[in-house]
């Protein structure tokens, strides 16, 4: 993620702020999802693993290990990919930066 950038009166840009709480927010939900999939696949491991019972247990564990780590895997390489223009195009505010009228020759 990108750090926060300062405007001109010295308060944090709202929507950086917004951003970063949503990731952060996204990685905590991520990682208890992942760690109760560990902990089930850890469970299933020790108590069923021996007389391979329960197998149902262990594509549902790594779906719930794996599915979230990805995805905010997946997110976070899509917010280090976003370049500066690209932020520009969403604000709008460097819009009439980008349409240039040609006169006609």
């Amino acid at each position: 993620m990108k750090p926060i950038k300062e405007v001109e009166n010295g308060d944090y840009n709202e929507n950086q702020r917004k951003i970063t709480k949503t990731y952060m927010m996204i990685l905590v939900f991520c990682l208890l999802i992942s760690l109760f999939g560990g902990s089930l696949l850890g469970w299933w491991l020790h108590k069923y693993h021996s007389t391979n019972r329960q197998l149902w247990m262990v594509p549902f564990s790594l779906i719930l290990f794996l599915t979230p780590l990805i995805i905010w895997f997946s997110l976070l390489i899509s917010q280090l990919c976003i370049s500066k223009s690209d932020e520009e195009l969403e604000d709008g505010s460097h819009m009439s930066q980008l349409i240039q009228i040609h006169p006609k020759r």
